[in-house]
């Protein structure tokens, strides 16, 4: 089975992004940026586990949300500003890997954070990617868009062919706020 960790956006952000995306597709999975991409987890209870002690030590943080980004020209995407998203991805890599199938090393180092808008291979085609990014780049230019995170969520495939489904939300550590 396959895992990766996320965090999810508030509901008047997430409601607005799906609204845009629904009109042009679907992209099988919900809003959210990725902190830990997928892989196979060979021990889960641990690395669950070495996920809630991680999140206990770390403060909610804030993610800005300035414009779009293209991958080439097979995904776009809204861009991520935010040392702690980043601080949090660097705190995972050692504590994680040790339960992980999959050496993703090479995504490491080039973490890149990012909410997925559209990807070609979900059959958004380059017509939908110039509509919806003037319809986010007006939603995020009309107000400045960002948000405190609070929790990460752990996504599960139960299978090969399926869709990524909510395994378990995990809280950041409250106290400072």
């Amino acid at each position: 089975m396959k895992f990766f960790v996320g965090v999810v956006p508030p509901p008047g952000i997430y409601e607005q992004l799906q609204h845009i995306q629904t009109q042009f597709g679907d992209n099988r999975l919900e809003p959210h940026v990725t902190i830990r991409p997928p892989v196979t987890v060979l021990h889960l209870a641990p690395w669950v586990q070495a996920i809630e002690d991680i999140c206990a030590t770390v403060e909610p943080f804030g993610i800005q949300l300035p414009g779009t980004g293209f991958f080439g020209d097979r995904v776009l995407f809204v861009s991520v500003q935010s040392p702690g998203l980043t601080q949090l991805h660097n705190l995972f890599i050692p504590a994680l890997q040790i339960f992980e199938k999959e050496e993703i090393s090479k995504n490491e180092a080039a973490f890149h954070p990012h909410l997925t808008l559209g990807r070609k291979w979900c059959g958004f085609t380059t017509d939908d990617f110039a509509a919806m990014k003037l319809l986010v780049d007006e939603y995020l230019q009309a107000s400045f868009v960002w948000f405190t995170v609070t929790q990460i969520r752990i996504y599960y495939k139960p299978d090969n062919h399926g869709r990524f489904e909510t395994y378990r939300d995990i809280s950041l550590n409250n106290n400072g706020l």
